[in-house]
């Protein structure tokens, strides 16, 4: 979709917009639907066809938008573009947070989901990532995660992982190490020199780097599980072994461990908060140190580094700033988020 123009920008106005953009009454879903099994195709319509759904629909987003704009600071379609996959996935975490605690019932949820499904997968359609089996069903059901949303015992479900297959171990533990997407764990490479991991467009087109100045001993098991997963690539495609193993091998092994699956995400908040807890004890030279060198390597200007200093010195924030960086995150809130740290 192209970007909208004028007052009718703001959030609220664009979410609805699109809304009214999907009513098509008089095409036929039948037609879309027939058209789905005979491309071996996922059976669903990407419009809206009655006018009951439209106007739920047109509810759901009005709703969803004022959250944006009144929560999250998300005021106009451009600040909603410049979101990340996992920083709407925290929007929407919110914003069902919030409506659980209407007491609003399943059916009203469901509605909910489904309507934000379809509007945002159209705005941008790698936002279907945020719409898991896991996520649905806390959305709808109130599943509370496990602590800070991390596995209770992430080392119990990666033995039974190893036992279960190399290749979904190895990409675990990279997801651990790095705390990378399971899209960027095949983007991963390795700066010897600098004791850092590059990742080059991750999500929303932004590289990242991890430093392991203050992480060795992590440094050198990235370089070895890098070396397996390369060696493992060789024999079968990374796309082959995401979509028809991994997730169904670490479910397995979650229920061997007596945890409920959650899929891969935990491993990233637990990569996030353990680097946290080593940085936010560095002394505050050291802290600076890191965090200049990682605006520096980002080719920010002179201007730009003192006013990200000057804001993060305000904040008290320099460790979650440094965080923030190396998860790729444009906003320190996401961040705070996946730390369990209030705004201060």
């Amino acid at each position: 979709m192209g970007t909208m123009k004028g007052r009718r920008n703001r959030i609220k106005h664009f979410l609805i917009d699109t809304v009214n953009s999907l009513f098509k009454p008089g095409m036929s879903k039948h037609k879309i639907f027939q058209e789905c099994r005979e491309n071996e195709k996922p059976i669903q319509s990407p419009y809206i066809h009655s006018y009951p759904t439209k106007v739920r629909y047109e509810k759901v987003m009005a709703a969803f938008g004022d959250f944006l704009s009144n929560e999250m600071g998300i005021k106009y379609e451009r600040d909603f573009r410049k979101l990340s996959v996992d920083e709407v996935a925290v929007c929407l975490d919110k914003y069902f947070e919030k409506e659980i605690e209407k007491k609003r019932a399943q059916n009203t949820l469901e509605i909910h989901i489904s309507a934000l499904n379809k509007v945002l997968s159209t705005i941008k359609p790698e936002l279907k990532e945020c719409f898991t089996p896991e996520a649905r069903a806390r959305w709808r059901d109130g599943v509370v995660a496990g602590d800070n949303d991390r596995y209770n015992d992430p080392e119990r479900i990666l033995e039974n992982l190893k036992k279960i297959d190399e290749a979904s171990y190895t990409i675990a533990q990279l997801q651990r190490l790095t705390a990378a997407r399971i899209g960027d764990v095949k983007k991963i490479q390795i700066d010897e020199e600098n004791k850092r991991v590059l990742i080059k467009g991750s999500k929303g087109g932004r590289d990242r780097s991890i430093y392991y100045n203050h992480f060795q001993e992590d440094f050198e098991k990235v370089k070895e599980y890098k070396q397996r997963l390369d060696e493992i690539l060789e024999k079968k495609s990374f796309s082959e072994i995401r979509e028809n193993e991994y997730y169904n091998n670490l479910r397995k092994a979650c229920r061997g461990a007596g945890e409920p699956y959650r899929g891969s995400h935990p491993f990233r908040y637990e990569a996030v908060q353990y680097r946290h807890d080593v940085i936010k004890d560095l002394p505050k030279e050291e802290q600076e140190a890191y965090y200049l060198q990682i605006l520096k390597d980002r080719g920010k200007s002179p201007k730009d580094i003192r006013e990200a200093f000057d804001k993060v010195e305000a904040k008290n924030a320099l460790p979650e700033a440094i965080i923030s960086e190396e998860l790729g995150h444009s906003r320190l809130d996401i961040s705070r988020h996946y730390l369990k740290i209030r705004a201060k």
